[in-house]
């Protein structure tokens, strides 16, 4: 209530007497967010706590089973079944956090290990499959593009493990954007790498900038213990 003048608490007291609806832009005022060192400030951006509360309008949805591929091979020790997700990635996300549907209660949240996500990179176009059915819509630009990848960021989080890594691709229009968000979702401290891959191409040159032909995977961790497995190569040796 510090936050509010004279004027608006009379107002907001004035709502609560009339039973009116409050302003949503009292929201902030009357339950202030901690603000971190530095952040992104956009429009439509939202609290985590409203995201996990489904303030957003997405809900968990219960899963049902359409197919079983291989037949009725063995599960897992652990009893799993490895699962092909088809619907609303946010919607899925939400039902492995809300933990209550029996196809996954108690098996993913807070034990996934490892997440890589290679989400649309606000081209604002559409793309085909190889056959020419429709694959996905890439429309969203801007703070909405922004706000539509930090939401899944934001519950994503919650399902990792307290060991668990998340690798996140982007090309270079966006990725300094997201850098920001994942700084403020896992923390400046838990930015593991910025892994860069270049790609061969076959159009022509630009004349007036440098070729593009290269994207990132930003690498980040849940925690202090994360797992991380080194790769070698072996020392090739001449006979």
């Amino acid at each position: 209530m510090k936050n509010l003048s004279i004027q608006e608490r009379e107002f907001l007291m004035e709502c609560l007497a009339n039973g009116s609806t409050i302003p949503e832009d009292f929201r902030e005022k009357l339950f202030p967010t901690t603000h971190k060192e530095y952040e992104l400030r956009y429009a439509g951006k939202m609290r985590k706590e409203d995201i996990l509360a489904d303030q957003d309008g997405t809900f968990a949805v219960p899963l049902q089973v359409e197919k079983i591929y291989n037949g009725e091979r063995e599960k897992f020790k652990d009893d799993w079944r490895n699962m092909l997700v088809f619907g609303d990635n946010l919607q899925f996300l939400k039902t492995l956090y809300k933990n209550e549907d029996p196809l996954i209660k108690d098996k993913v949240k807070g034990k996934v290990k490892l997440i890589y996500i290679d989400p649309p990179f606000a081209t604002e176009g559409d793309f085909n499959t190889q056959n020419g059915q429709k694959a996905y819509t890439d429309k969203a630009k801007g703070s909405e593009f922004i706000e539509f990848i930090r939401r899944r960021l934001v519950v994503a989080k919650e399902l990792l493990a307290e060991d668990g890594v998340i690798f996140v691709h982007l090309d270079i229009k966006m990725s300094h954007y997201i850098k920001i968000v994942l700084d403020e979702v896992f923390g400046k401290n838990y930015f593991k790498n910025q892994i860069t891959w270049e790609y061969q191409g076959s159009w022509v040159e630009p004349k007036n900038n440098f070729p593009k032909r290269s994207q990132q995977l930003l690498f980040y961790a849940n925690g202090d213990r994360y797992l991380f497995n080194q790769t070698f190569e072996k020392e090739k040796t001449e006979q």
